[in-house]
């Protein structure tokens, strides 16, 4: 596996290998949920995460002398104490962590999940819009109108799955996040604007709509902190899309890192009146 596809693989986002193929028409015309449409949204409370290294569940990695799921975190990618005896954190600091920054956001999308496997001839449908103040104060925001109808590495369940299990010994998505019931999960390609102004296009997005991972002070741990609330996950990779493929490419973030660099990610979680019509599986409390 190259790097790119790690890099995809744990950040629970991805795109074709021999090149990235788009389907499924925008909904944004579309007036209330008819059936087979799902929708969810939020307004207020956000979260803004920066790199970190994340630690590791030893239930799910085990440890140096007996390791578990080296295929979905290698040895070389996880860090150990100081007697070898225990793995730490990931060796590199990637975009699921603890190191945040509370902000707000809105995020409105709805989807239609008629295809169950992946395929170039899916029918799946979203349409999302995310706005959102980033670390620097700036104004952001996000649309995605296309799917990606087939993952490189674990299925993409055409664009649109609704009602799976994700993340941890799943083999779908990244390891790093603990394993959740996620009611809507996407992956498609759209833009980013900043104040106002377009600065890319072809992003790969990936979103989710899942039981709530964070406490009550927005730490994750190594399990659902609540299952019975809403968490709606915005994921941009640095990659995005081109005729041959993926192709590296840092999100043009505008956010300072300590090291002087630019964030080349973007993960945003969103809480605030949180979601979620047209689900037989969640009924909101």
């Amino acid at each position: 596996m190259n790097t790119t596809l790690k890099y995809l693989r744990l950040s629970g986002s991805a795109l074709m290998v021999a090149g990235l193929t788009l389907t499924g028409a925008s909904l944004a015309q579309a007036d209330g949920i008819k059936p087979g449409e799902m929708s969810a949204s939020a307004d207020g409370t956000a979260l803004w995460q920066f790199p970190d290294k994340r630690a590791l569940d030893p239930a799910l990695f085990g440890t140096p002398a007996k390791p578990y799921n080296v295929e979905l975190l290698p040895i070389a990618m996880r860090s150990t104490n100081a007697d070898g005896t225990a793995f730490t954190t990931i060796s590199k600091p990637l975009m699921f962590s603890n190191k945040i920054k509370m902000t707000t956001g809105s995020f409105e999308m709805k989807v239609k999940d008629v295809t169950a496997k992946d395929g170039m001839g899916s029918k799946d449908e979203v349409a999302m819009e995310a706005n959102f103040v980033g670390p620097n104060g700036r104004n952001f925001r996000v649309t995605m109108n296309k799917v990606i109808p087939k993952g490189p590495d674990h299925p993409f369940f055409g664009g649109v799955g609704t009602n799976v299990l994700m993340h941890g010994g799943t083999g779908i998505g990244t390891p790093l996040v603990a394993q959740e019931f996620s009611y809507i999960t996407a992956w498609g390609v759209g833009d980013i604007y900043i104040d106002g102004e377009k600065v890319d296009s072809k992003r790969i997005i990936h979103i989710m709509v899942s039981e709530r991972t964070r406490d009550d002070d927005f730490k994750v741990g190594f399990g659902v902190a609540k299952p019975d609330e809403l968490e709606i996950h915005l994921a941009m990779p640095p990659l995005k899309g081109s005729k041959t493929g993926p192709v590296p490419s840092p999100v043009p973030t505008g956010v300072k890192l300590p090291n002087g660099k630019d964030q080349p990610f973007i993960h945003v979680n969103f809480y605030g009146n949180a979601k979620l019509e047209g689900n037989q599986f969640y009924t909101s409390n």
